[in-house]
């Protein structure tokens, strides 16, 4: 898909669904200024669960555990108290401590591993995070994007599941099939890369579980009738 028919699609899925892309884009550009450990808390409780949900969970985790030593001490029972309305919270838990634990021993500090994120190579940063125990791509590439404005591109399995229906991958495909074709079909922006996922979120949020099949069949329509268009 070339470039400006990415971005027609993006406007074409903004007015299928207004209001929750222009909320939930405003909401991430926020991010820019949310503590790395709080991204990373709120990114991991997010699997398997509602936004809702973890949301709720980051709340009540982030107001007694707001500092990478606070975490990087705490028991993983005393997190697991905390976000027990999560899927997974035990495993959860310990993947926290643990990600805290191994900034403190490999970083020293949260600041000093963002002034990292900020200034290596995009692939360097990458690999940094995900070093981390129990980190992989998408809660890399949305501490990249979100906080640091880095141009690469988280996938969710609402954009997983939107891409596999749209046809931009084969059925099978994973997250970072996905990746790769965003990052490849749109410019190298990371403002234009984070407009693409709150409007894709929006879009696999309004057409989950068989949900408004009719959005998905205009926007298969439309990608289809921009290729027969094309010389």
């Amino acid at each position: 898909m070339a470039p400006k028919q990415f971005m027609r699609l993006l406007d074409r899925i903004h007015a299928e669904v207004p209001d929750a892309s222009a909320r939930l884009l405003q909401r991430l550009r926020r991010q820019r200024r949310a503590p790395i450990l709080k991204l990373l808390m709120q990114t991991i409780l997010s699997h398997q669960t509602t936004s809702r949900q973890s949301g709720l969970a980051t709340g009540r985790l982030w107001g007694s555990y707001n500092t990478i030593d606070r975490v990087a001490q705490a028991s993983p029972a005393e997190i697991e108290r905390l976000i027990g309305n999560v899927g997974l919270g035990r495993i959860k838990a310990r993947r926290l401590v643990a990600i805290a634990a191994d900034i403190k021993e490999r970083w020293g500090s949260e600041r000093r591993l963002g002034r990292y994120l900020r200034s290596a190579p995009l692939a360097d940063a990458r690999r940094a995070l995900l070093e981390l125990p129990g980190v992989g791509p998408k809660t890399a590439a949305v501490v990249l994007l979100f906080r640091f404005h880095r141009p690469t591109f988280p996938v969710d399995t609402n954009i997983l599941r939107v891409a596999r229906e749209l046809g931009w991958v084969r059925k099978g495909a994973g997250p970072e099939d996905v990746r790769v074709f965003v990052e490849r079909a749109l410019p190298n922006d990371p403002a234009v890369y984070l407009k693409a996922h709150a409007y894709l979120i929006a879009l696999g949020r309004a057409t989950q579980r068989g949900r408004r099949r009719d959005v998905l069949e205009r926007l298969r329509a439309a990608k289809d009738g921009q290729r027969a268009a094309r010389p």
